[in-house]
Parts: C-alpha cells; structure tokens; sequence
C-alpha cells in the first residue's frame, strides 16, 4: 500500500495504529437523567421570556392611554403678580396666566391628531374658556380706557386675538395677544396710554363676573337636568364644568390682584367685607379638582353631582360679585383719595 509521501515518516513505515474498542468498553446511559436543579433553570427562564414578551405588548398598548392621563393637566394655582412692575396688575395677571399655559403642558387644541393631548377633553375645555374670558376682560380695559372716541389699539387687537378661531392654531395668537398687552401696559407706565379708574374698574369687573356665574348657572342647569345623562358624565357635561372653573379662576385671580393693587380699600369696611365674600366664593368654585367628573344623582352612595356643586358655588360668587359691585358703586367721589391723604397727615403726626 503506498502512502502519501507528504505523512511522517513513522506512518511510512508502521502504518497508523488502529484500535478496536469492544462492546466491554462502552458505557451504557439507560438510567441517565438529567440535573432537577437545570430543569428548573431552564423552566423558570423560559416563563421569564414570555413573561417580559406579554409585558412589553401590555406596555405597548398601555403606554399611549397613559401618556393621554399625565398630560392633562389643569393648572389652577395662584397667579403671583404682587410685587411685580405692573402699571395695570390685571393685564400682568393676564400675560402670565397666557404663559402658563402655553408654556406649562402646551395648548391642547394645536395638538396633532395622534398627540395624547388630542384625545383629551377636560384640558381643552379649561384653556378656550380661559382665552375666551381674557378676551373679555381685555375688552372690557378697551372700553373703560376710551380716549376721544378712539379704543387703545393694543387692547383692541388682544382681545381679538384671545378670541379662538375654528380650525386656527392659537398659540401664534396668544402670543401676539400677550405681547400687545405687555406693550400696552409698558406705553402706560409712561403715559402714552390711559389707564381706567380704579373704582370705575372694579365696578365693571363685578359686573362682568357676575354675569359670568349666571351664564355658567344656565348652562349647568342644562346640563344637570338632562332627562338622559351618561355615565359618569358625557363629553358636554366636562366642558360644562371645566369652561366655568377656568372662568370662577380668571375671576377669583383678577379680584385679588385688584385688592391687592389698591390696599386703601381695607379701610373702608363694607367694601373689604364685600371682596372678602366674593373672593372665597369665586376660590370655591375655582378649586374644585374632582378625579372623574361626574353628573350622577347627588344623593346616590358613590357618585356625587360635580355639575350642581360648582352651580352652586357660582350662585354664591354672582351674589357676592353683585354685593362688591353694590358697595362699590355707594362709594363716594375721592374717597381713596381722602383716604390717602389721612394716612399722610398721620404718617406725619408727631
């Protein structure tokens, strides 16, 4: 037999060594198991696969109704305008309150179709009542602020702006909003623009406070007095509420920049007491923070009636704006002025 001549020389002359192994040298395996201590392993990584395959699918679908809750956010904290430089403290309470919620969790109404906050109703609902109510406050600075027949054009053009449109993003308008009130009050802390008479102000505040609470009650009672009603509360039943708690806010925050702006008022009794009233009546209505808002029987076991409580609240704040506006109006001519000058004459006193 002729080999490679590339093998080693030992095989060229032995030739490889070939041994047969005999049926004595196998090892059978017949009563082979295998270890309890890697079944389990193995059994317990397996259900840890599937375990975290099901968590992520769950987190997947779960994810996005997550997302929709925690961006809704209602922010009905108080408006600090006390201390800042502001000629006229209501457009101050105005311009922040536009930040904030453009700012803070971002206008929900300019949201895409497929943004969490999109499919919200609650938030959307709290912001176009917001807008709405700046705008008609800030008409109502227009028209106490008339000079020679002609309205402040920066006023005029922010409370067309606060006004939404249909189908139009409002945060490019806000913006502008905010900036023609900033511009505003910036030409009257020089005297280029009037500013309107305290008392004047305050009585026409009441007023349009007033009528924000009756307008509100109407609707509410609508609401509360449907013949069908969904559970716990249908789409207008939300809008209902949070339209008039974002307006009882806008009302409660303009009365304590007010108060606080013209601290001679404390000295006259039935108009402190007045705007006490009405301030913890408006606070009432605006701090309401029901989980799930609900319009259910009220004297059901579980399911209160958040429609006819804040209804009730904003009967309170529409006496009690009524009652400032009454206290107000029997105020007499200088009477502030009066007031200011006896604080000097006994600043002055020995």
């Amino acid at each position: 037999m002729a080999f490679d001549s590339r093998l080693p020389a030992a095989y060229q002359e032995e030739g490889p060594v070939v041994t047969v192994l005999g049926s004595d040298h196998l090892v059978t395996f017949d009563y082979a198991e295998p270890s309890p201590i890697m079944l389990f392993a193995q059994r317990w990584w397996r259900r840890t696969i599937t375990l975290m395959k099901v968590g992520v699918v769950i987190a997947a679908v779960g994810a996005y109704p997550i997302m929709t809750v925690a961006s809704n956010k209602i922010d009905d904290s108080p408006i600090e305008v006390a201390g800042q430089d502001w000629t006229v403290p209501a457009v101050g309470v105005s311009i922040v309150k536009i930040a904030r919620e453009l700012e803070g969790a971002g206008w929900a109404g300019d949201r895409a179709n497929w943004h969490p906050q999109a499919r919200l109703t609650a938030m959307p609902a709290w912001q176009g009542a917001t807008a709405d109510a700046l705008s008609e406050h800030t008409n109502l600075l227009a028209e106490l602020t008339v000079q020679d027949g002609e309205v402040d054009s920066d006023l005029k053009a922010a409370a067309r702006l606060l006004m939404g449109v249909e189908g139009e993003d409002m945060r490019p308008r806000l913006t502008a909003a905010a900036e023609a009130l900033n511009r505003y009050d910036s030409r009257a802390a020089r005297g280029l623009a009037t500013t309107p008479a305290k008392l004047d102000k305050l009585k026409a505040e009441a007023a349009l406070f007033s009528g924000w609470a009756e307008a509100d009650r109407n609707d509410l009672s609508l609401q509360v007095n449907q013949d069908v009603v969904e559970w716990p509360a249908s789409k207008t039943d939300i809008e209902t509420f949070y339209g008039a708690k974002a307006r009882a806010h806008i009302a409660q925050q303009m009365l304590v920049a007010a108060r606080n702006s013209e601290p001679r008022l404390a000295r006259l009794p039935a108009v402190s007491s007045a705007f006490d009233r009405a301030e913890l009546a408006w606070s009432r209505a605006a701090q309401m923070q029901p989980l799930i808002v609900s319009n259910q029987n009220g004297d059901g076991p579980f399911m209160a009636n958040h429609l006819a409580s804040i209804g009730f609240y904003l009967g309170e704040a529409q006496d009690a704006s009524q009652n400032l506006a009454e206290a107000l109006a029997h105020v007499p001519a200088g009477a502030l002025e009066n007031v200011a000058s006896l604080e000097k004459q006994l600043a002055a006193a020995p």
